[in-house]
């Protein structure tokens, strides 16, 4: 699986091109300590977006959820930002590696490049 590491002086424009690309998809959100232990935070809802926590701060927000339930979900002290891709360079995850030593991982349920789903319209039920 290949990986993709974000240069830091990028981070806040991939954000803000990554929300816009995958606003709606359907996202887990697990966390690892940095003793290995593994959290599910979030299973199966959409994504709003990620973004910066606050201008002050280097923090990133992670929220999800739709009508009256949001989580958000914050990663304090980042330190690296990777984008973990299919074989043939859909985005599955994006990955917040920590100071502390943690990750969160924000994985897609069904991995695709949004050049493969723009434009195909929403049908009504």
């Amino acid at each position: 699986m290949p990986v993709r590491e974000i240069a830091r002086d990028s981070w806040h424009a991939t954000l803000d091109s990554f929300s816009r690309q995958h606003e709606g998809w359907i996202v887990s959100i697990t966390t690892r300590d940095p003793g290995g232990e593994v959290a599910v935070e979030a299973h199966d809802v959409p994504l709003q977006g990620v973004s910066p926590a606050s201008p002050l701060s280097s923090d990133i927000s992670i929220i999800v959820g739709g009508g009256r339930s949001h989580l958000t979900h914050e990663v304090h002290n980042p330190t690296a930002l990777e984008l973990d891709l299919t074989a043939d360079d859909a985005e599955r995850a994006l990955i917040i590696h920590a100071n502390d030593g943690s990750a969160t991982t924000i994985a897609f349920r069904s991995p695709m490049r949004p050049e493969e789903v723009d434009g195909i319209p929403v049908r009504n039920r």
